[in-house]
């Protein structure tokens, strides 16, 4: 492929040679893959993860201040995450708010999404 690239019968600005120099730019990326043959070759994941926190900044508009900003990105983070490891966002939040309090602060990562659902899988 890289041959046809400075093949001169190709013109400079052709449709082809344009595909197949963005397509060199990618080769040295796509070597990864020899070594993770398994990864996705997308980001649809991701993507799904962060579409509906890209409409609500749309309808949303302000937090109110930076502070708010920042809870609400943790919120959100929080739940997006609880999503992912299919976790009940709600039923999450609702028993964390209520043992928050009680919780010092070297005991709080047991709080958090992936740990709350192994310790409730897992009751002592």
């Amino acid at each position: 492929i890289k041959e046809k690239l400075y093949d001169r019968k190709l013109l400079p600005k052709s449709k082809l040679r344009v595909a197949i120099g963005y397509f060199c730019g990618l080769i040295p990326y796509l070597k990864n893959y020899l070594y993770h043959p398994y990864a996705r070759l997308d980001n649809n994941v991701a993507e799904r993860a962060i579409r509906p926190l890209a409409i609500g900044r749309k309808n949303w508009l302000f937090f109110g201040s930076v502070g708010g900003g920042e809870a609400g990105a943790v919120l959100l983070s929080l739940v997006q995450t609880c999503r992912g490891l299919g976790v009940n966002p709600r039923e999450y939040l609702e028993d964390v708010m209520r043992k928050l309090m009680g919780y010092s602060h070297q005991k709080l990562r047991q709080l958090l999404p992936d740990t709350w659902l192994a310790n409730k899988q897992n009751p002592k």
